[in-house]
């Protein structure tokens, strides 16, 4: 027997695993249930978890994108399709399993949609239910609709449907810890443009997306994950050596700004650590400035290295320019043997935002990264297509000794 349940909203600490880009356009016809599942059981490869959720989506659905990896892959493997649909457009369906360490139920659940009801043009509903052997399994629905009008929107309309299914449970019960199992699927349509929520149908409807969420292949997934890479483990995160308060950053950074910039502090980040923004203004308008800090990584030692030039195969940071997103990097080495990487992320038509950055990596693990943006806060459009600080006195910023110093003080 099932009991379904609606309740307050919860954050929830992570929707799914994270899913790596392995492109792999393929155009294919979708698989008969029984086809995926003959696969011999838990899809190891790309090709086989493509199949798998091909093989769940309606007899006939138009395949014109996949990609994936599989467990043998990956310990995050995933799916993602993209199907043809009633608008003679796609729709996205993507499917996910992932394990955790701890209590699964402290994280399980519906997610942190706010009140759901219809603020900055967002609305959902989200039930769960819990299944008779424990399980629960919760749907979320929600659309996204502005006309672009709102505060801190770029003026373009947008409208977006979707739907996200988890069923959550507790991991094999030879572990000894109450590890977690779960399996995510979505179905995600813009609508933008196109016709609207009412006249869309959807390539699962939701009664579809529950039964396929629930199909054995994902479990035979989870065990087979079990079996390959053992019981899941808490990743133990060790705190930053190094513990510099934000309004020493932002008093080292005033103490280098150019003549003729402007800095002023924002509300947020008092009380960060390793992290400040500000503001500054060459008198064209305001950018938001970031400045990020890190101790070394180990500074006594004990694992064997004491930087970055230490460890095994290590070759030094290259240049990280892509065409395709539009970075651009210029890496050198310094006379201490510190990296130093100055990038930059233009504005274009499509996306006005622009983010240039200076980051220096110290021999010892530690390093300084300073970003800047053309944009004053994260809710208004951009006043300007550069940045108050050029490239150059950016890289002189981040240069100077003041931060290793700093970083030296403020290292436990």
């Amino acid at each position: 027997m099932s009991t379904t349940v609606k309740r307050g909203w919860r954050r929830r600490a992570a929707l799914t695993a994270a899913i790596a880009t392995v492109a792999a356009a393929t155009t294919m016809g979708a698989a008969s249930a029984s086809a995926a599942s003959g696969q011999g059981g838990a899809p190891g490869t790309e090709q086989e978890i493509v199949a798998a959720l091909t093989g769940l989506l309606p007899e006939g659905t138009e395949i014109t994108d996949a990609y994936g990896q599989g467990y043998l892959d990956s310990d995050y493997p995933f799916a993602s399709v993209e199907a043809g649909d009633s608008t003679g457009g796609t729709t996205t369906i993507d499917v996910s399993v992932s394990r955790s360490a701890g209590d699964w139920t402290e994280w399980a659940g519906c997610p942190d949609n706010g009140d759901g009801a219809g603020e900055d043009g967002f609305v959902a509903d989200c039930t769960e239910t819990e299944l008779s052997d424990g399980r629960l399994l919760t749907v979320n629905t929600w659309e996204h609709e502005t006309d672009g009008s709102g505060e801190g929107e770029d003026g373009e309309p947008f409208h977006a449907i979707g739907w996200d299914v988890w069923l959550e449970g507790p991991g094999s019960a030879e572990f000894e810890s109450e590890t977690g199992r779960s399996v995510y699927m979505s179905q995600y349509k813009e609508l933008t443009g196109s016709a609207g929520a009412d006249a869309y149908v959807p390539v699962l409807d939701e009664q579809q997306l529950t039964e396929a969420v629930q199909a054995p292949v994902w479990q035979e997934l989870l065990a087979a994950l079990d079996a390959e890479y053992g019981e899941p483990v808490e990743e133990d995160w060790e705190e930053d050596s190094a513990q510099i308060p934000a309004a020493e950053l932002r008093d080292a950074f005033r103490s280098l700004a150019p003549e003729g910039i402007e800095v002023t502090d924002v509300e947020n980040g008092a009380d960060e650590v390793n992290f400040a923004e500000l503001l500054t203004d060459d008198g064209k308008g305001a950018g938001l400035l970031s400045i990020s800090a890190w101790g070394p990584w180990d500074a006594s030692g004990e694992d064997g290295f004491g930087g970055f030039g230490d460890v095994e195969g290590f070759e030094g940071f290259e240049g990280f320019d892509d065409e395709e997103s539009g970075v651009e990097c210029v890496d050198s080495v310094l006379e201490d043997g510190a990296e130093l990487s100055v990038c930059s992320a233009a504005p274009t038509d499509e996306d006005p935002v622009g983010m240039w950055w200076a980051a220096v990596y110290y021999p010892d693990g530690s390093g300084i990264d300073i970003t800047q943006t053309n944009v004053a806060d994260w809710d208004s459009a951009p006043v300007r297509s550069d940045a108050p600080l050029t490239a150059d006195q950016l890289a002189g910023i981040a240069t100077d000794g003041v931060w290793a110093d700093l970083i030296a003080q403020y290292t436990v």
